[in-house]
C-alpha cells in the first residue's frame, strides 16, 4: 500500500469516527437538556464581599437567578495574594493571587450533600510605580478570579444536573 493510499485509509477512518461520534454529542445547555431545566433551581449563597459579590455573579451568569430552588448552595471562598518578584531595594514588582472556594450543594428539603468539592483559580498582577494603578489591576485581578470560581462552580453543578434531576 503506498503513502497516499495509506493516507485515504486514515482519512476514511477519521470521517467515520467523526459521523458515528456525532450522535454521541450532545450541548450541555440544549434546550431539552437536564442542565437547562436546572437553571433557577438553585439558591445561591449571600456573599458579604465585594469578591463574594463576583462570584455570586459568576453563579448566576450560569446557573440563573434563583425562581424556585430545590437545592441550596453553600461556599466558603478565600482569596490569598502572594508576593513573587522583590526587588534588590524591597520593592514588590510582582504578586500572584490564588482563590480557592469549597462548596456544597444540599437538598433544600435537608438531607447530604448532592455534590461537593473545591475550586481553585490563580492569576497574578504586576505592580506599577504608581499606588492607584496598582490598586486598580488588583482589584480587576480579585474581580476576574472570583467570576471565574463562579463559572468553575456552576459548570460542576451544571455537569451533574442529569443525577440531579433523578434524585
Amino acid at each position: 500500500m503506498s503513502w497516499s493510499d495509506r493516507r485515504t485509509v486514515l482519512r476514511a477512518g477519521a470521517l467515520a469516527a467523526a459521523f458515528g461520534l456525532g450522535g454521541c454529542f450532545r450541548p450541555m445547555l440544549a434546550e431539552d437538556a437536564p442542565a437547562r431545566r436546572l437553571r433557577g433551581l438553585v439558591a445561591l449563597p449571600e456573599l458579604d464581599s465585594r469578591f463574594g459579590y463576583f462570584l455570586r455573579q459568576g453563579l448566576e451568569e450560569r446557573l440563573g437567578a434563583p425562581e424556585a430552588p430545590r437545592w441550596r448552595l453553600e461556599i466558603d471562598a478565600t482569596l490569598n495574594e502572594d508576593d513573587l518578584a522583590i526587588t534588590p531595594d524591597s520593592a514588590i514588582t510582582r504578586k500572584s493571587l490564588t482563590a480557592r472556594a469549597d462548596y456544597r450543594l444540599l437538598p433544600l428539603a435537608g438531607g447530604a450533600p448532592v455534590l461537593e468539592d473545591s475550586v481553585v483559580s490563580q492569576s497574578g498582577y504586576n505592580a506599577t510605580g504608581s499606588l492607584y494603578a496598582t490598586r486598580a489591576v488588583a482589584r480587576d485581578t480579585e474581580e476576574r478570579l472570583a467570576r471565574d470560581l463562579g463559572l468553575r462552580i456552576a459548570r460542576q453543578v451544571l455537569a451533574a444536573a442529569d443525577r440531579l434531576e433523578r434524585s
